[in-house]
């Protein structure tokens, strides 16, 4: 028994081929851009869930002001709101700077205009091609659905934009009912 190897089975044993490390290479490369794929769909719909947090909270607002001015209901019903370059009303902004205007110094339907024009403008700056659409059949009557729809764009895995949207309906002017406590009369 020799203690030296001989030739031939020092050539078996050699270590890896170039064929060996390069298919070794494409495998691991393969497995980066799979990473790298999770990556950038994990950011798109962590933005997507923003822009759907941000739509939802704008939505919730426009809800209470709705609620709180109930006399101008019929000025809320627009199929289109716009952001005008001025805003309306100045009197209705109630602007903390500002001690010589007041929300009570102007009408519901100014307040309600002012409070579209507000929602609209937060929707057109905080969501990419965001839109606000506020509508009721009918022009509003008593306990009639009022839908309210935000909606925006977003970009899917292939580039392609789709749009995405928070639709809400509510009855102006029915009581507001929190799971958990009793009903009124009931």
């Amino acid at each position: 028994m020799s203690l030296h190897p001989s030739k031939q089975s020092h050539r078996r044993h050699g270590g890896m081929t170039l064929v060996e490390v390069l298919i070794a290479a494409v495998v691991l490369g393969i497995g980066l851009l799979g990473v790298a794929a999770l990556q950038v769909n994990a950011l798109q719909g962590s933005g997507n869930a923003q822009f759907r947090s941000k739509a939802t909270d704008l939505t919730a607002t426009l809800v209470d002001r709705v609620r709180a001015n109930l006399d101008a209901i019929n000025t809320y019903n627009t199929a289109a709101v716009t952001c005008a370059a001025t805003q309306p009303a100045d009197i209705c902004s109630m602007d903390a700077d500002d001690t010589t205007n007041s929300a009570a110094d102007c009408t519901p339907d100014q307040m309600a205009l002012y409070d579209l024009w507000d929602i609209r403008c937060k929707v057109e700056d905080t969501l990419p091609g965001g839109q606000i659409t506020v509508a009721c059949p009918g022009g509003c009557p008593a306990n009639t659905p009022m839908q309210i729809i935000v909606s925006w764009q977003t970009q899917n895995a292939n580039a392609a934009f789709r749009t995405e949207q928070v639709e809400t309906t509510i009855i102006p002017g029915a009581p507001i009912f929190i799971p958990g406590t009793p009903v009124p009369g009931g």
